[in-house]
């Protein structure tokens, strides 16, 4: 037997393979996976969160040095008796006693931090406080602490304390003069009079910028991270040694914003007593050399059981296709018309048991075929000429009825009319006692019986057809349309004029034939009465047509339908497409 390209089909034996390979493999590549995946993220979460920890803490001890900054100020600006003396009025006799004995004591304290060399500078408004600061000299050896007194006019006009705006809450970490030269950033707040709570100067306490951040070491994150800090603006503050050593890792980050590259990982924690952040970057490759490590011995793993699996499964499936390919040798036989055809399976498991049991059904089958077939098929063609005879004939006595009263209102040439309409809807009707005729008959059956109403209602039935002539030539059960159009004019009627919309289209494979209307339209409970088989005495005729095509079709086919009150309804009758064969 030659196969054509169309009889092409998948032997069993490779279909036995596949779904060995599938229900073995599955689970190995899932497992494998899952283990793959979870054994990256868990890596890269323990990495992260280990850097985190140490970014974090790294961040904590800064902060803890800046709140000493900020507490040496605080012992200034929250000194109520010191700011009431900076704000006095003093002989020149006094001048010294207060400066010796209160000012200068209170501002050595203050600048007296436990971990940082600090220089603490006071600006005040009152020139009766005489100035003290040092000679532009580098201060001696355990002498690392400076202090200063000046009179504001040394700064006011200068542009960042323009741009200070102080008041009483000020607190700014800000470089200003020589600090970006020189590394340095200097924490300002005001001096208050705390009489009218308004500034009377300026505290200055300026550090060095490696005595705050020396924790941002990048050797504490690993040689290949860089550390860095960057102030509220985003622009580098302050970097660790390998950032300045090798400045492409951050090209143009110090005349302006700094950009995380796609091959780091960024961490940034935030510092809590300075508008900044401490940024680590970590090069994702160093997350990458264990996830490749796994993703290796994973695929191996999976090859090498592919390799393993496939040989065992290939093994199976030709010992079992050999059995399955007698018994579609038979079965390709049976179906050729050779029911005397017999397979002979030897052994005693369930593929002899199949063997004795096709021999059987072959026996029955070749002595039952022609009797049972045939009387379905009788039996069936009875059922729809019984179904098709149930037609409900109430329009021909509506029909009769109207002729009966043109004739005696002496309409002739309209009774004449109908009368011509009427034979050609029963020449149509009757097509020789077939029960199954092409769509283009079915239209014309309609369009006859549309006729028929029109000569009795006049203009106040309009009817508009939307057909795909492509289909006509297609067969379906005869007399299923004019049932629907009866309904809506003996039923739907909500106004002086209907308009009915008959559509014949295609949807997929099916036939959709559609009887829309603009009528009163149905409850959904009067749909379900009128579908549903057990009702007596409504819907008889749509219930026949639904019957006549499932018998046809099968259950899968046959009527739907869609209304709403005061609006319409619309019926669908939906078929296969179907050409009958003479």
């Amino acid at each position: 037997m030659i196969l054509r390209k169309s009889d092409a089909y998948i032997p069993l034996r490779y279909k036995l393979l596949i779904s060995y390979l599938l229900l073995v493999l599955t689970p190995v590549i899932v497992i494998g996976t899952y283990a793959y995946i979870t054994s990256v993220n868990s890596s890269e979460e323990h990495t992260r969160s280990n850097l985190e920890i140490a970014v974090k803490q790294i961040g904590s001890n800064v902060d803890f040095r800046l709140a000493d900054v900020i507490r040496g100020s605080e012992d200034i600006f929250a000194d109520q008796s010191l700011s009431r003396i900076l704000s006095g009025y003093y002989l020149d006799y006094e001048k010294y006693k207060i400066m010796t004995q209160y000012i200068l004591p209170k501002i050595e304290s203050a600048v007296n931090l436990p971990f940082l060399d600090a220089k603490l500078s006071i600006y005040l408004n009152n020139t009766n406080i005489s100035e003290f600061y040092y000679d532009d000299r580098k201060p001696s050896e355990g002498e690392g602490r400076q202090y200063s007194i000046y009179h504001i006019n040394r700064i006011e006009n200068a542009i960042w304390y323009k741009s200070l705006k102080l008041n009483y809450e000020t607190q700014e970490w800000i470089q200003i003069e020589s600090d970006v030269t020189n590394g340095k950033i200097s924490f300002v707040r005001p001096v208050i009079n705390y009489e009218t709570l308004l500034p009377i100067g300026l505290i200055k306490m300026n550090v060095n910028l490696k005595d705050i951040f020396y924790d941002v070491d990048f050797t504490k994150l690993g040689k290949d991270s860089l550390l860095f800090v960057v102030d509220g603006n985003n622009q580098l503050l302050y970097a660790s040694s390998r950032v300045d050593s090798e400045s492409n890792l951050l090209s143009g980050a110090k005349g302006g914003y700094v950009s995380q590259p796609n091959q780091y990982m960024q961490i940034k924690q935030k510092i809590s007593n300075m508008d900044a952040s401490i940024i680590a970057w970590v090069p994702t490759s160093s997350f990458q050399e264990n996830s490749q490590k796994v993703r290796n011995l994973t695929i191996l793993i999976c090859m090498l059981s592919l390799l393993v699996l496939t040989l065992i499964s290939w093994l199976m499936s030709r010992y079992f296709s050999k059995r399955f390919l007698k018994l579609i040798r038979s079965l390709t036989a049976f179906k050729e018309g050779d029911f005397h055809k017999r397979m002979v399976v030897p052994g005693k498991d369930e593929f002899s048991q199949i063997g004795q049991a096709f021999n059987d059904m072959a026996s029955n089958m070749e002595s039952l075929i022609s009797e049972v077939y045939l009387s379905k098929l009788e039996k069936k063609e009875v059922e729809l000429q019984v179904l098709h005879s149930q037609m409900n004939p109430h329009f021909l006595y509506n029909t009769f009825s109207s002729i009966s009263r043109m004739a005696k209102l002496g309409e002739i040439e309209k009774m004449h009319e109908m009368i011509r309409e009427l034979a050609k809807f029963y020449r149509l009707t009757l097509n020789k006692g077939e029960m199954i005729i092409s769509l283009e008959k079915e239209l014309q059956i309609i369009q006859s019986y549309v006729d028929i109403q029109r000569i009795k209602f006049g203009n106040r039935v309009v009817v508009t057809y939307e057909i795909d002539e492509t289909l006509l030539e297609l067969d379906t059960v005869k007399f299923i349309l004019q049932p629907f159009v009866e309904n809506v004019l003996e039923h739907a009627w909500y106004d002086d004029e209907i308009h009915l919309i008959i559509r014949i289209g295609v949807d997929g494979n099916d036939i959709c034939l559609e009887v829309q209307d603009n009528g009163l339209g149905m409850k959904q409970e009067s749909i379900e009465q009128v579908l549903d088989p057990s009702e007596k005495g409504i819907g008889y005729g749509i219930r026949n047509v639904d019957q006549r095509i499932k018998l046809q079709f099968g259950k899968g086919y046959g009527v739907s339908i869609e209304s709403v009150v005061g609006e319409g309804t619309k019926v669908q009758i939906r078929f296969p497409k179907y050409r009958h064969s003479n």
